[in-house]
């Protein structure tokens, strides 16, 4: 169990959370979102810039490695304003992945010299696991690594990579002599093709990475990339899981606002008994899944023995009560809610896809058996 004092924000996190909340207000609106969906712009630098400045691409960067140290109930907060603004942009792929992929290596020398970059938010990084199984997992891993001199080259290909094409730092899994191990690759890296992938997210850019003699960096120890990424899988459900509260937590004030304001028979929606317990149910899934999200940050930030249980519970339950509150915003707003130009479509979309961007909701149940199992 973890400190009751946990589950609740400090002076300094609310100070946090809100910074965050107005500057994703202010400079990432879903109006800005939208234009670069159509454009095909990609995500703002310059707000990415701003979030550097503040610290909050290093929140989670050790001291020693030049970052703040924080925990990851801070870095919790910051993911649940995001999911909150729907913000574009690979906060989750290099803060949410990658420095936990670094930190978990072990690999003094490789987080020396890669993480201070992610900190100041100069290098965007990301992990590259999935391939053709769909599957966040080095099982299946069919990318190839050989050893080439003091370094080594990789071929094959990702199928699926969070923020794939915009990162400067790829940590890859790659099987050589029966086992499978991490990877650096960097951006400019030849043989390194990257390919934009068409998403039903909007506010989520993925993309296909393949390798061809690629020359790449062995980070940690060979051998441990699976230990490694189950570690960092248990880390980003945390995140995700806070992300996917933030953004529950604003398809309820979508549809309060507009049960308030939209009028039938001369009265608010909201009057009607069918509209006001459709917004209770909704309010119910919101407090539960920032529950399960807060208390699973907790006991990552205390290393509580229930650390990867809650991080599973939170990820189960968060995935499930967002998409089913998506889906009531887009009842509660009738036959406008269904439409493109609404921002209900925007969180149903965001909603369906995070459900699934590291494993199901039958993953998530097995790995929570699995868990119960080897404890009892």
């Amino acid at each position: 169990m973890v400190a009751q004092s946990a589950l609740a924000d400090s002076a300094e996190q609310q100070d946090l959370r809100d910074t965050v909340r107005r500057l994703l207000r202010d400079k990432a609106p879903l109006a800005a979102l939208r234009e670069g969906a159509d454009t095909g712009a990609g995500f703002d630098r310059k707000l990415w810039d701003q979030l550097a400045e503040l610290g909050l691409t290093a929140l989670a960067v050790p001291e020693e490695y030049e970052g703040l140290g924080q925990t990851a109930l801070e870095t919790a907060v910051v993911f649940e304003e995001m999911g909150r603004g729907l913000y574009f942009g690979p906060y989750l792929a290099s803060v949410g992945l990658a420095v936990p992929a670094l930190l978990a290596s072990g690999d003094e020398s490789a987080c020396a010299d890669l993480l201070p970059g992610i900190g100041t938010g100069e290098t965007i990084g990301t992990v590259a696991v999935i391939e053709s199984d769909g599957s966040w997992s080095t099982e299946a891993t069919d990318t190839e690594a050989v050893a080439d001199g003091d370094g080594w080259l990789l071929t094959g290909t990702k199928d699926i990579v969070l923020d794939g094409a915009d990162a400067d730092l790829l940590l890859v899994t790659a099987r050589h002599d029966n086992q499978v191990s991490l990877f650096a690759v960097q951006a400019d890296a030849t043989g390194l093709d990257r390919t934009r992938l068409e998403s039903l997210d909007l506010s989520r850019s993925l993309a296909r990475v393949s390798f061809a003699d690629t020359p790449a960096r062995l980070v940690g120890d060979r051998g441990g990339a699976p230990a490694l990424v189950a570690g960092v899988l248990d880390q980003v459900l945390v995140a995700l899981a806070a992300e996917q509260a933030g953004g529950a937590a604003a398809c309820l004030e979508l549809s309060v606002e507009y049960a308030k304001t939209r009028k039938q028979f001369g009265q608010p929606i909201g009057s009607f008994q069918a509209v006001a317990h459709n917004c209770v149910d909704m309010l119910h899934g919101v407090e539960f899944s920032r529950a399960c999200a807060r208390y699973a940050a907790a006991a990552r930030a205390e290393d509580a023995p229930d650390a990867r249980e809650s991080a599973r519970v939170a990820a189960a339950y968060c995935g499930e009560a967002f998409r089913a509150i998506a889906v009531q915003t887009v009842h509660v707003h009738g036959g406008t809610g269904f439409t493109w130009e609404h921002d209900a479509h925007l969180y149903y979309r965001r909603a369906w896809s995070a459900r699934h961007l590291f494993g199901g909701l039958d993953d998530h149940y097995r790995a929570i058996a699995d868990l119960a199992l080897r404890d009892a």
